[in-house]
């Protein structure tokens, strides 16, 4: 594989989407929470990490999601299609001819 990026997409989208979730679970059981639940949840070492670094961790996440999928695109070698026409002077392939055409017999 000739573009790392693409490898660096799959933890770093995983790595948000639990985070993700991790927080949306947290603050719908901050609101939804009565009584006892809530001290429970609220005790949680996680949820208790989520609630001080939260925000700051998301918006991260997504920085380098975004900079890994920019990237990506961005090194990603042409296509063969697109190196084809670049060998060629960067003129396009003669199309076939259409079947509903009548075609010249010699």
């Amino acid at each position: 594989m000739r573009n790392w990026f693409y490898v660096l997409l799959i933890p770093v989208g995983t790595l948000f989407a639990v985070t993700a979730f991790a927080y949306g679970t947290m603050a719908f059981q901050a609101v939804n929470a009565v009584g006892a639940d809530a001290l429970l949840h609220a005790r949680h070492p996680l949820f208790q990490w989520l609630r001080r670094h939260g925000e700051a961790a998301l918006l991260a996440e997504l920085a380098v999601l975004g900079a890994c999928t920019v990237l990506a695109i961005a090194l990603d070698p042409p296509t063969d299609r697109e190196a084809g026409q670049a060998d060629r002077g960067g003129r396009s392939p003669t199309p076939p001819p259409s079947p509903l055409e009548p075609t010249q017999t010699p």
